[in-house]
C-alpha cells in the first residue's frame, strides 16, 4: 500500500507532463512576416507558413482549387508615391513542420530580392535590417508566430 501512495505524485506528474505533450503536440502552429517595406509603408512581400490546413484556406480564400488548398500566391497592384505601380505579393503554404525562425527569415528576405528583381523596381528588402538576420536579436526580427 506504502509504493501506491508514494508512486500517487509521480503519476499525477506523468500524467501532466504526458497531457501537455500532447497539447503541444496537437497545436497548429503559423509563422508570418512582410518584407519590403516600401516608401508607401507597405510590404513588398508577405509570406505564411502554416501546419494548420485551416489558416492556408482562409489566407488563400478566393483562390479556386480543386480539393483542399495546400498554399497558394495572391498578388494585387500597388501605387508608389512617384507614379511607378508594383505588386505586392503574398505567398502561403502549408507545412507538416515549421522551419526554424532563422531559415523562415531567410526564406522571406530571399523572396524579397526575387519579387524585387523580377518587376525592376529598387530592391527595399534591406530597409529596416540592413541586410543582417535579426532573428535572436533583443529587437526581434519583426516575424510572427500564432
Amino acid at each position: 500500500m506504502r509504493a501506491i501512495v508514494n508512486s500517487a505524485p509521480r503519476l499525477a506528474a506523468l500524467v501532466a507532463v504526458l497531457g501537455a505533450a500532447l497539447l503541444i503536440e496537437g497545436c497548429a502552429t503559423t509563422r508570418s512576416a512582410h518584407f519590403g517595406q516600401l516608401p508607401n509603408s507597405a510590404s513588398l512581400v508577405t509570406l505564411v507558413v502554416s501546419e494548420d490546413h485551416e489558416v492556408v484556406a482562409h489566407e488563400c480564400r478566393g483562390v479556386e482549387a480543386a480539393g483542399q488548398i495546400m498554399g497558394c500566391q495572391l498578388s494585387w497592384p500597388m501605387a508608389m508615391p512617384g507614379g511607378e505601380q508594383v505588386r505586392a505579393v503574398k505567398v502561403v503554404r502549408y507545412t507538416a513542420s515549421l522551419p526554424s525562425q532563422m531559415a523562415f527569415e531567410i526564406d522571406v528576405h530571399e523572396l524579397c530580392h526575387t519579387v524585387a528583381v523580377l518587376q525592376g523596381i529598387a530592391d527595399p528588402c534591406h530597409v529596416g535590417n540592413g541586410g543582417f538576420l535579426l532573428t535572436g536579436t533583443p529587437q526581434g526580427s519583426g516575424l510572427t508566430q500564432k
